[in-house]
């Protein structure tokens, strides 16, 4: 054993404590996240299908940079998340062979790859260098403390290369000969060991030794565990080492091959085999996965466990990932009464009563189990708490019953007085009254036991009742197929919801002090208790479907709406500020199958089909199961390390590596660099921005676009940096992902443009100098005639210069000068992200101040109207005379700040005398605008003014009107 040294023992005790305490904070965070069995892991597939070159996955890593690497029997796949990328036998990696079978990731973000034909290459960042061949195909590789290279080989043993001091390695010396050796691993001691046909060997820089044992013949698999045990996959089970004695991890697969063993970062024992699956080992609790549970095939190659804590597992059949989701789906293989969840109820604060299609289920912990003590098969509709314990239970056929402690007692039925035995809602107000919703009306049962029921004759909305709940003033409000109402004052009060998308079925309801939130067939309505006022949040305000079934918020001001296409999240507050007008939109993130529910179908034709519990825990009705997501959950997840990488640069249509060419040649027209953050869980969740200094040092948000282009970059110096998040998550500091210099072109070389001012000073120097000793031997009256004619020409030409660009009567630039100019800024605002406002100024009714007073009258009048726009605009404004009384304004801003600009004009004018030009002369005017945001042509802008210009006309004058796409 080699025991390092070190000269300080200050250095010493920092690397003690470090050494013990990161295993302990990287437990600690992966056990909060480890689910509490196998099957609560959500499990993604890959196969050729999806993109791998084969289906056979023989080892996985990951490299510093966060890309997670397949080695398969063609070729090396890399992974970003949502792409794979081949890398085969070719010049590029200099391979001999596709086949693969080693992949180990090394420091300096390296990745070594051994194979078939004794292949062996290093890839490091976007460069691969050859290897000096080993004589068979290599198993394994193993770089120890010193940097020296061992290789396990098929049938030939084990072979070390000394690490050279220039980076290269020396000559092979044979450790092990003649044997099939599969893998390689160093302990903490520096010790090397080796895993072979012929058992476990220890070795040295020149001799092995064989660990005696009887228990076992070949070693497939070595590992280290947490306390620097050795881990051995062999051919009788998996077995601890601890550097003197062999110890079986578990009796229960003593005669089960064992392909892999590897300890993760919660302590879990992970064991795979040759043809009984993958099996976890978690305290003392043994669990399979196999080709009946989802696994691709029972033969397990590889396993890895990413810097996400997800599982990656690759077998025969191709590759699964075992992650942490941020739904739960709790289903009938784990416990629960039917898998067709119709209601759910928070019964206590850690206690969840489930009503399916086949009875009665209680879930707490995350554990189910039957509700009854009897075997009753019940198809539940509905559910409630009941003020003095249990639960109302609202039946399909049996009408209302009672639930309490594992028994239920039948209450009503049609025999009793209800319309129907389907009972789809109930609610115990707080007077003890008890509504029961029904497809018949709602029945009411006071304390007394007095009954009434109601229908569209006593003034409800309609008879199909699905949702019942009360507010702060004692209102019951009733959700129906056609419409709702509330109960007040002893009678029913019916919302106008025609107005709104015409809304009809009322599903569910989300009492908030102040408000009551309504989930429809066209959205959600907030309704305001103190105004009576109703307000849509829907597909006008930016939802992508209409119908929502519930309705819940969870502790950090989300709201989370159930449908039959998933869940959908949004943020309360920004809902409100929709519903008061403040915003036009809102923002949502969507949830289904990919994020661990076992179906996306929410259901929500009873009630409650949604519940939240003290713990924040929301727990939906779906079609299979009881789908449940922790809110903190999702924090955690989106909290994952984010890696920032650089996956490609082109120069014009080349790709070209960017650690070799940070140089962009002269003349070329188009920069394109593509880059990915490497999260795993929420891959196509990840957002992105960014910037390029040198040429813009503002942001530039991408959303989920993972490339930027850039044209005609000016020679000089820039920085490419990208920052990402998660939705709702905070932005990851700012990565440098590629420096460059763009070359200038001949002409654009500093040398040569010093070059060429010389020159033309030597030239204009000369001409001066030969131009006065002409002119001393012209006359005097000779040069003043030219020197006329010299300045005559001159006036002129800046006359007609002046003339061509500039309006005569105002000064103004004209249509031909505007024209140039839109099409330049446009462009310019397309590459920047910047949005174009264009405004398009008329004055009202000018003809009729030309016939009225005269056209002189008019031109003084127009040059006024100029002076008036002059002293309110802003100084970055483009004004200009668009032809006869039309005006055009141009510059960057939003569209609110546009709007309240064009009005402080339009007031100005309006509000200005014109009595220095006629008495009582009134001029208005009428402005169009639009904006550039989504197009692609400054024409297109142009006519968008102009067709909102006819707007104002139409609509009366003297105002501002806006066309947007």
């Amino acid at each position: 054993m080699i025991s390092p040294q070190y000269s300080s023992t200050r250095r010493f005790i920092i690397f003690i404590i470090l050494g013990v305490l990161a295993p302990v904070f990287a437990w600690a965070k992966a056990s909060l996240m480890t689910p509490n069995s196998l099957s609560d892991y959500y499990v993604d597939t890959w196969t050729s299908t999806e993109g791998l070159p084969h289906n056979s996955i023989n080892a996985i890593a990951q490299t510093q940079d966060g890309y997670l690497w397949f080695a398969t029997w063609e070729g090396v796949a890399r992974y970003n998340g949502l792409e794979f990328r081949l890398f085969d036998r070719g010049p590029i990696t200099h391979m001999l062979d596709s086949g693969t079978r080693a992949l180990v990731s090394d420091q300096n973000n390296s990745l070594w790859v051994g194979g078939a034909r004794g292949s062996l290459s290093l890839r490091s960042g976007f460069t691969w260098h050859s290897q000096p061949a080993a004589p068979s195909m290599v198993n394994h590789v193993l770089i120890d403390h010193s940097g020296n290279q061992w290789l396990a080989i098929e049938g030939q043993g084990v072979v070390r290369r000394q690490k050279n001091t220039d980076g290269s390695y020396g000559e092979s010396v044979w450790i092990l000969e003649n044997i099939s050796a599969y893998r390689l691993i160093k302990n903490n001691a520096n010790e090397v060991f080796a895993g072979t046909e012929k058992g476990l060997y220890q070795l040295s820089e020149h001799s092995s030794a064989r660990i005696e044992t009887t228990q076992f013949d070949k070693v497939y698999y070595l590992s280290l565990s947490h306390n620097g045990d050795l881990l051995l996959g062999t051919n009788r089970g998996a077995w601890r080492y601890d550097g003197k004695e062999l110890s079986l991890i578990d009796p229960r697969i003593n005669n089960t091959v064992v392909t892999v063993v590897e300890q993760d970062s919660a302590g879990n024992i992970w064991l795979g085999t040759i043809n009984k699956g993958l099996a976890r080992l978690s305290d003392n609790t043994l669990e399979f996965l196999d080709a009946s549970k989802g696994l691709p095939n029972n033969r397990v190659l590889s396993w890895y466990q990413d810097i996400e804590n997800s599982i990656w597992v690759g077998t025969n059949g191709g590759l699964i990932r075992l992650r942490n989701a941020p739904f739960m789906s709790i289903t009938q293989d784990k416990g629960l009464v039917g898998n067709y969840v119709r209601t759910v109820l928070s019964i206590d604060d850690e206690t969840l009563l489930v009503g399916t299609s086949n009875g009665l289920s209680i879930i707490k912990q995350s554990c189910p189990e039957p509700a009854l003590n009897d075997d009753i098969s019940l198809s539940v509709l509905s559910l409630a708490n009941a003020s003095d314990g249990g639960a109302w239970v609202g039946t399909y056929q049996n009408g209302l019953m009672k639930w309490n402690n594992g028994s239920i007692e039948p209450i009503l039925t049609d025999k009793e007085g209800l319309p129907t035995n389907e009972v789809r809602a109930i609610l115990e107000d707080s007077q003890h009254n008890l509504w029961i919703g029904t497809p018949f009306g709602v029945v009411k049962k006071q304390p007394d036991g007095t009954m009434q029921h109601f229908t569209q004759q006593n003034g409800l909305s309609d008879d199909y009742v699905m949702a019942l709940a009360e507010d702060e003033l004692g209102h019951i409000w009733v959700g129906t197929g056609v419409g709702v109402g509330y109960w007040d004052n002893d009678k029913f009060e019916n919302l106008e919801l025609d107005q709104l998308e015409q809304a009809q079925y009322a599903f569910g309801f989300y009492i908030e002090l102040g408000y009551v939130w309504i989930a429809t067939d066209r959205g959600i309505i907030r309704y305001r208790l103190s105004d009576q006022s109703s307000a849509l949040v829907g597909r006008p305000q930016g939802l992508p479907i209409d119908k929502f079934f519930q309705i819940q918020k969870d502790d950090d001001g989300y709201f989370w709406l159930s449908s039959n296409r998933g869940v959908w999240k949004i943020n309360a507050d920004r809902a409100h500020d929709v519903a008061d007008g403040k915003e036009s939109s809102i923002v949502f993130e969507h949830f289904d199958e990919t994020d661990g529910m076992a179906s996306s179908q929410a259901n929500g034709g009873s009630n409650p089909a949604s519940a939240k519990l003290s713990s924040g825990s929301i727990y939906i009705a779906t079609a299979k199961g009881v789908a449940s997501i922790h809110p903190n959950k999702l924090h955690t997840l989106s909290s994952n390390p984010l890696p920032l990488v650089l996956q490609s640069v082109r120069f014009d249509s080349n790709y070209i590596n960017p650690e070799a060419m940070p140089i962009v040649p002269a003349g070329t027209s188009r920069v394109s660099i593509n880059y990915v953050g490497l999260g795993y869980v929420m891959s196509e969740r990840i957002e992105y921005r960014t910037k390029l200094e040198g040429f813009d040092n503002t942001w530039s948000e991408r959303r989920n676009t993972r490339s930027a282009e850039f044209t005609n970059l000016r020679p000089g110096h820039y920085k490419f940096l990208v920052s990402a998040r998660y939705p709702y998550g905070n932005w990851t500091e700012a990565k440098v992902l590629y420096e460059f210099d763009v070359e200038p072109l001949f002409w654009q070389r500093k040398e040569v443009i010093v070059f060429i001012i010389l020159s033309l000073l030597v030239l204009i120097g000369s001409g001066v100098f030969w131009r006065i000793q002409s002119l001393k031997r012209s006359e005097l009256r000779l040069k003043q005639q030219v020197a006329l004619q010299t300045h005559e020409l001159r006036s002129q030409a800046t006359m007609f210069e002046k003339l061509s660009h500039e309006d005569e009567l105002t000064g103004l630039a004209n249509r031909r000068a505007f024209d140039s100019k839109l099409k330049e800024l446009f462009d310019k605002a397309r590459e920047s992200g910047e949005v174009l406002q264009l405004a398009v100024l008329d004055i009202d009714h000018f003809k009729r101040i030309n016939d009225k007073y005269s056209h002189l009258v008019g031109d003084h009048a127009i040059v006024e109207v100029v002076d008036v726009l002059k002293r309110h605009i802003e100084s970055d404004t483009l004004l200009a005379r668009w032809g006869g009384e039309e005006f055009t304004l141009l510059f960057v801003s939003d569209t609110h700040q546009s709007d309240d600009y064009l009005e402080l004009l339009r007031s100005a004018i309006e509000a200005h005398s014109f009595d220095d030009v006629a008495s009582q002369l009134k001029i208005t005017v009428s402005i169009g605008v639009s904006s550039s945001e989504y197009l692609s042509d400054y024409e297109d802008l142009l006519k968008l003014a102009d067709h909102a210009l006819l707007k104002a006309k139409r609509n009366g004058r003297n105002r501002v009107e806006r066309i947007s796409v």
